[in-house]
């Protein structure tokens, strides 16, 4: 059995698509094997027999409906004289309303065999609704110059100018010309510059150099708003590099990278080694100098960070900056936290000198005993003539007639504060 599923059909999309194909049969018992659509768009026809990812959002999400209860292979094409739904719309005279006319009761093809029905039609493709899609083969180009295998910005500088002057030395050989040998000149050095400055920025904003280079050929070709120095208003110089337009293009004395900076890529391995040239450049300065520096030159997002993280790693200033680890004291002993006890009863002993003292007509050295009360910190002096135990032992005796005899004396290991302790215990 074959159902006319659809009598009206009209050339929108939105009317095409049918939210209930009559799947579920509830009212009837007739079975259906077969179900075929009609359409009078040939585009509609282009659109279901293709691959509807193609097309934008809306025609996109309509075909994915169509398509979700019903086949390609359903859908036929019935030519608008055929159609009914046109006599609503497209007629010159009157339709037939009678019960017995064709607006009521269909067109008489579905009726008749299929053979009969209209041939089926080449569908029409059309490129309006296809979903565009750019493709920048040459924009995203892989680094050239492995920046990840230098340490130092001048040592790359250098590298990129020996390699153009080893392109140079190869053609004046083949020409026969006086090759270069002498030190770097400031000429191979601002090449060099650039071709780094260029390679990196070609890596880092690839759609930005093609669109930019199309604007600075006369196309009309505007940054996309997502972009990353779509704020910065750039622009290419004349030697491929991207650099920021700034509002103090018109003074006279200033240099022209101050003028336009040159647009860095922020986290990138070249504006590290930059950062940290300039950091080593001003002696491990302030960062505030090293900042202002590097903004004379370069625009750098997010710079005081950068910088900071810089000095952070920088092991020359991790040096002169560490301080040392002082160790844990340790407990104070008994005797200095004796409390209710004159003083002196708990003390130390040192000697601290030699003095040179004047008797007569020479200098003669003399030492000084000093005793410290280990509870309330007071010292009492005594010179001593030399460092025997017996001025030790005569030092002692002049403390305890002038203080008063104290229960326990601390002092180092000194031969005459061992010999004196031992006489004195005997």
């Amino acid at each position: 059995m074959i159902e006319f599923a659809s009598q009206i059909v009209t050339k929108k999309l939105n009317y095409h698509h049918q939210t209930d194909i009559i799947q579920k049969h509830s009212s009837h018992s007739l079975p259906i094997r077969r179900k075929v659509f009609w359409t009078d768009s040939k585009t509609v026809l282009a659109w279901i027999n293709s691959n509807h990812r193609r097309y934008r959002q809306f025609v996109a999400c309509r075909i994915g409906e169509i398509l979700s209860k019903s086949n390609p292979e359903e859908w036929r094409y019935v030519p608008s004289g055929l159609n009914v739904a046109d006599d609503g719309t497209k007629w010159r005279n009157r339709p037939n309303l009678k019960p017995d006319g064709r607006w009521f009761r269909g067109p008489e093809f579905p009726r008749s065999s299929e053979e009969q029905w209209p041939l089926q039609a080449d569908a029409e493709l059309t490129e309006e609704e296809i979903r565009p899609c750019h493709i920048h083969i040459n924009d995203k180009q892989e680094e050239i110059i492995d920046v990840g295998r230098f340490s130092k910005y001048e040592r790359l500088w250098q590298t990129v100018a020996y390699i153009y002057r080893f392109v140079d030395n190869s053609h004046r050989k083949r020409t026969k010309q006086q090759l270069l040998t002498s030190h770097l000149s400031s000429e191979e050095l601002a090449r060099a510059e650039n071709a780094i400055w260029r390679l990196t920025q070609q890596s880092a904003f690839p759609e930005e150099m093609v669109q930019l280079k199309k604007t600075q050929q006369g196309h009309r070709s505007k940054l996309d708003r997502t972009s990353r120095i779509y704020k910065l208003s750039p622009f290419i110089d004349e030697h491929g590099v991207i650099r920021m337009d700034t509002r103090i293009a018109g003074a006279i004395f200033v240099p022209y990278d101050t003028k336009f900076p040159i647009i860095l890529p922020k986290g990138h391995r070249l504006t590290n080694l930059i950062v940290d040239w300039y950091h080593r450049r001003y002696l491990h300065g302030n960062r505030e100098t090293v900042t202002n520096e590097v903004r004379q030159r370069f625009y750098v997002p997010c710079l005081r960070a950068l910088v900071r993280n810089v000095a952070n790693s920088c092991m020359s200033c991790r040096v002169s900056k560490a301080k040392p680890s002082c160790p844990r004291e340790a407990p104070l002993p008994e005797a200095r936290l004796s409390p209710f006890i004159r003083p002196f009863t708990l003390m130390g002993l040192d000697y601290f000198g030699p003095i040179m003292v004047k008797v007569g007509r020479s200098l003669v050295k003399r030492w000084v005993a000093l005793f410290t009360c280990l509870t309330i910190r007071a010292v009492h002096l005594e010179v001593v003539h030399s460092l025997s135990s017996e001025a030790c032992k005569m030092a002692i005796r002049r403390f305890l007639v002038r203080r008063g005899s104290p229960l326990e004396i601390r002092s180092d290991n000194g031969t005459n504060c061992l010999g004196a302790s031992r006489e004195l215990q005997q």
